[in-house]
């Protein structure tokens, strides 16, 4: 199902935040995880089975992976057919038990928690398997990985378009992480799936579960992303290209789960109408903004405010190629993971009596691809915070200093619980923009506590 994309009625931007996700996040607790389908293979190399998460992750040799056999799919792939989920799920199992090695690649510095940083990279790469699958009819070629000497999305993929022209799918956007603490002692094994498609999106979702001792599986929660089609026209340039539809006729539990991807549509399409960057606060939200500013006003702050500015810390990086994705571009993981560990470091210097549990994520937005040798710039600041959490946006640009360009490329909203010792400290911000980011954060903090 679609969204209309005709304009929202005003009413519709200035909804109370509670009113858009109180009915999303309670369809997340739903039971609407995908189970494993009938026929699925046997656990073999991920690299037969989910190509791009094998070869982005660091040690994908070592993963195992399954879905359904290409010799129960159906011969057509083309793509006006409608696919149902079980054509493109794919299942990875990481096996940190029996793997010292590649335990130690994803494990942070005490041993016992998993670095989420890393999880991101499988997050995206993962998606990017299902997605073309989807598109291929449940196969599982896709383009390889662009030779050195280019840095377009020229490579051409097994499936094309209905022109004819290479089918190139990226990443738009995650959301929606919500998954407790990762234990790096214990196998860990994702399961993606397509939830809904809408002319050239679709909404992957990723379940994640870490096993006992005795094999048996234990929920730890799921993620969304949402992947765009394009094809590459003959001067070279991305236009937007259909995906098939998603077939969930007389599948109870899979229209469920399009019902969850519309309302997740449905919610991002206000947010993003509504976002502070389009539209001036509600009248309601006015005093608040004005109160919180007038805190700072005269430069003193309490023992407990800090000065939002003062918790601003930025890195630049040279975009190398050894992290660049199928089509030649940055891989779009490896970006959420540098902006990852620099919210850390941020919420960490913020919460400095002790370090802060990363909790999840609202928002990662992908606008525009990064190009191998950009200089990429992310800058992190602490945006929110209560006695629950401590909320860092974190922002980026590329820089092509040949061209004299330089545009926004992501926008990432991570979410930290302070420690039980740490003191109790809030935001204060001193210019009309970081009021704006305040603001953003405060509504943001608001949808959780309505959940």
């Amino acid at each position: 199902r679609c969204v209309s994309t005709s304009p929202l009625p005003r009413a519709a931007h200035v909804l109370p935040a509670s009113a858009l996700m109180a009915p999303v996040r309670a369809m997340r607790r739903l039971a609407l995880r995908m189970a494993p389908p009938a026929g699925a293979c046997a656990p073999a190399s991920a690299a037969a089975v989910a190509p791009i998460t094998a070869s982005l992750s660091v040690g994908g040799g070592a993963l195992r992976a399954r879905s359904l056999p290409s010799d129960v799919l159906p011969a057509s792939s083309g793509l006006d057919r409608a696919r149902p989920a079980r054509e493109s799920w794919v299942e990875v199992t990481y096996p940190f038990t029996s793997s010292p090695a590649l335990r130690a690649v994803y494990a942070m510095p005490d041993g016992r928690d998993l670095r989420w940083g890393r999880l991101f990279e499988a997050f995206d790469a993962l998606s990017g398997d299902v997605a073309y699958r989807h598109a291929q009819g449940g196969f599982a070629e896709v383009p390889g990985p662009a030779s050195s000497s280019s840095s377009s999305s020229a490579s051409a993929s097994a499936s094309a378009s209905p022109s004819g022209a290479p089918l190139v799918i990226v990443t738009a956007a995650h959301d929606g992480l919500d998954i407790s603490r990762l234990n790096a002692s214990r196998d860990l094994r994702l399961r993606s799936y397509p939830t809904g498609v809408c002319r050239s999106a679709m909404e992957v979702r990723t379940d994640v579960a870490q096993l006992t001792a005795e094999g048996e599986e234990e929920h730890m929660g799921q993620v969304f992303t949402v992947m765009v089609a394009r094809e590459l026209d003959e001067a070279g340039e991305l236009r937007s290209v259909r995906l098939p539809p998603l077939a969930v006729d007389g599948d109870a539990e899979a229209e469920a789960r399009q019902e969850q991807a519309t309302s997740n549509q449905v919610r991002r399409k206000i947010l993003a109408k509504g976002a502070l960057t389009h539209a001036p606060p509600t009248p309601q939200e006015v005093p608040v903004v004005h109160a919180r500013c007038s805190d700072g006003s005269h430069g003193r702050l309490s023992a407990n405010e800090v000065a939002m500015g003062g918790t601003l810390i930025s890195s630049s990086q040279i975009m190398q190629m050894n992290h660049r994705n199928i089509h030649g571009k940055m891989f779009g993981g490896y970006l959420m993971r540098k902006a990852f560990e620099l919210a850390y470091i941020c919420a960490a210097r913020f919460n400095s009596d002790s370090r802060p549990e990363f909790v999840g994520f609202d928002d990662v937005f992908f606008r525009r691809p990064v190009n191998v040798g950009d200089f990429w710039t992310y800058t992190a600041r602490v945006v929110f915070a209560g006695p629950d959490a401590i909320r860092v946006r974190v922002e980026a640009h590329s820089e092509d200093v040949v061209a004299d360009s330089e545009e926004a490329t992501n926008e990432f909203f991570f979410v930290f619980r302070p420690s039980e010792q740490a003191k109790e400290l809030t935001i204060v911000p001193h210019t009309y923009e970081e009021a704006m980011l305040w603001l953003e954060g405060r509504r943001r903090w608001l949808l959780d506590q309505s959940s």
